[in-house]
This record gives structure tokens, sequence and C-alpha cells, in this order.
């Protein structure tokens, strides 16, 4: 009996991943043919059927975070640029990093700024070497870069470089602290206090250090081409101890699947990109500020009385994502997994596809 109930418990993060792994080998054939087929014109028009199908598939994923789980994302702060400003804004967007789950609500909130299909990411190097996603989202125009002294600035620029001269519209994702603020990591927050000091900084207690290198390329290089920095500061439901006043770990995408994390409060902050610090050491320092601001609207919602009471400082709102809004694209990427999976043939030929395109990929961007 009790095995059963475990079952029936982790059934509720299995069947979705599921879906949304097993979509992705037909994913990736789709855009190989369009990446094949759109050889014959212009750079632009295979970055908007790359951006669209980007766009398709990751709205595949909003359905299963987001309504499925029936999470309710809480916005704060300057809801203008979520409401009123024209859709399709090109912008850095930098977050605060707790968990796995931060790539997807950076999603959430690209999707209702109109913005989806043009969401980049700087990403660790290592993920590079991810089955599908990493050789993707290479060529989708994301960034693999190293921490710290192994940072390949030279390579950095030069990919900005190119994607500014062929204007790629861009929603560039970016967590500079590098790594995830995990209250169980006592060494890396201590490593991240003791750098504070030693920069004559106070040390914060909610983020880690935020480091400038990647932004810093990123901010010089896209200067002209982005219309804002979109500054996000993200709290989970489940992640702090209200009664005892301690961090908790944020809830990865598995936790969030199975419902343990209700709610998700946002701050968002739209600065413009002609207000951002061009010269190095005052973007250091504006960073820096940025980052203790986080840190300290994170002091003021864990200082409530309970997790029911606990939010950021302004005017809130809740917006959900409706289901027609994305049930075409449930169909065509989940549909297709489930379809083709039905009949063993298919399933056959189906991974055998998937599994040849996997190993290709690992081994492109092993050379690349």
């Amino acid at each position: 009996m009790l095995s059963a109930i475990i079952l029936m418990v982790n059934l509720k993060w299995i069947v979705p991943t599921a879906f949304m792994l097993g979509a992705a080998p037909a994913y990736i054939t789709v855009w190989g043919s369009w990446r094949i087929i759109s050889a014959i014109f212009p750079k632009w028009v295979y970055v908007k059927g790359d951006d669209f199908l980007f766009s398709t598939y990751h709205r595949n994923l909003m359905f299963f975070f987001e309504v499925l789980t029936g999470v309710e994302l809480i916005f704060y702060g300057d809801l203008k640029a979520l409401q009123e400003l024209p859709s399709g804004e090109n912008c850095i967007y930098m977050s605060n990093h707790q968990t796995t789950m931060d790539w997807v609500i950076a999603s959430c909130i690209a999707l209702r700024r109109g913005s989806l299909g043009r969401v980049r990411y700087v990403l660790k190097d290592g993920l590079k070497f991810l089955p599908f996603y990493g050789f993707y989202l290479g060529m989708h125009g994301s960034l693999f870069v190293k921490r710290a002294k192994k940072f390949n600035r030279a390579k950095a620029e030069k990919q900005l470089t190119r994607d500014a001269t062929d204007q790629k519209p861009m929603w560039l994702v970016i967590f500079p602290e590098g790594t995830r603020f995990n209250p169980e990591h006592h060494e890396t927050i201590k490593l991240s206090k003791n750098f504070a000091i030693e920069q004559g900084l106070e040390p914060l207690e909610n983020v880690l250090f935020p480091r400038v290198g990647a932004m810093q390329v990123c901010v010089d290089h896209l200067r002209t081409t982005v219309d804002s920095v979109f500054d996000i500061t993200l709290a989970y439901g489940n992640s702090y101890n209200f009664s005892e006043k301690k961090h908790r770990e944020a809830p990865p995408m598995q936790d969030f699947l199975m419902g343990l994390s209700p709610q998700v409060h946002i701050h968002v902050s739209r600065i413009p990109i002609d207000e951002v610090p061009v010269e190095a050491e005052k973007l250091k320092q504006w960073l820096y500020l940025r980052y203790q601001m986080k840190d300290r609207l994170l002091h003021e919602f864990y200082s409530a009385e309970s997790e029911k009471e606990a939010r950021f400082p302004c005017m809130r709102v809740t917006k959900a994502l409706s289901l027609p809004a994305l049930l075409p694209s449930v169909l065509l990427w989940s549909g297709t997994f489930a379809a083709v999976n039905a009949f063993h043939k298919g399933q056959q030929i189906y991974w055998t596809v998937g599994l040849g395109i996997a190993s290709i990929g690992l081994v492109w961007m092993g050379i690349r």
C-alpha cells in the first residue's frame, strides 16, 4: 500500500517530465529540417523560424510547469513593464539564482512580455554536453561560459559581437552570482561573504556576491541592440522556515512539478540600458548595488511572521497564463510524442533518430 502511494505521488513529476523530455527528439528533428531548408534564405529568415519553434516548445513546458501545477505567480515592482509597454522588447534579464526553476521562471516572464522565442541564456560551459538541449541552445544563440579566472572573454565577445551585428532578437538570461544560493552549501556562502569583505563591501545574506565578468561583456556588446535590463528578484514558496527564521533549499524542478511551491513571488525592476554604467568599475559598483537591493527585498520578505503574510513591498498582481495560449503547442509536441510512442515501430524509429541526433550534437559541441 505504501509503495502504491509513493508511486502515485512520484507520478506527479515523472509523467510531465516524460512528456517534456520525450518531445525533445521531435523538436530537434523539426528544427534540423528548418535549419537545412532555410539555408537558401537570408539569415534573418532562419532566426525568425528558429525563434518561433523555440516559443512553441517552451509553451509546451509552460503548460506543465505553470498550468498543470497550479502555481501562482505574484508580480511586484515595475508592473508597467509587464502590462503596458509594447511587447517584444530586447533586454538583458538578470536574476538571483536559487534553483533550476529560475530558468523556467525567466521563460514565464518572457512569455508575458511577448519575447519567449528570443530567450537565450548565459550558461555554465559543462551544460553544452546536455543531450539534445546543450547542442540546440548553442545553435539558438546561448552563450556557454566558464567561471571566474577560466572565463574566456574573447570567445564571448566574438559571439555577442556577431549577434549584435546580425541584430538578433535577444532576451538574454544571466545569473551574475554564477551558482545557486543554497543554504546547505555553507562554504560557498562563506566565500561569497568573505569576498565582499575583501572588497570593503557589506556581505550579502540572501544572495551571493555578483561577479561582473560575463555581465560586463553582455552589456558592452549588446548596448546598441537591447532596450533595457530586467532586474528580477525571486522568492519561492516553501523555501524559508518562517518560524525558525532559516533558509530552506529552494524547490528544484521535480519538487515544483509535485506542487511543493504553490507560489512564486517576483519583483520586477526595468532599467533602461542608457542608465546602466559604461565604465567597468562603475558597472561593478552598480551590479553590487542592484544585488544589495535584492538582498534587502528578500530580507523584508523573510521578515514576515508566516509564509502567508510574506510579500515584497509595493502593489502586487497575479497574472495567470490562459490555456488557449498554450494548448496548440501542447498538442503539437506532447501530442506528437504520445502518438508516435503509442506503437512499437514508432518507438523504435523515434528513439533511434533521437539518439542519433543527440550523439551528433555531443560530438559537435565537443569540437566546437
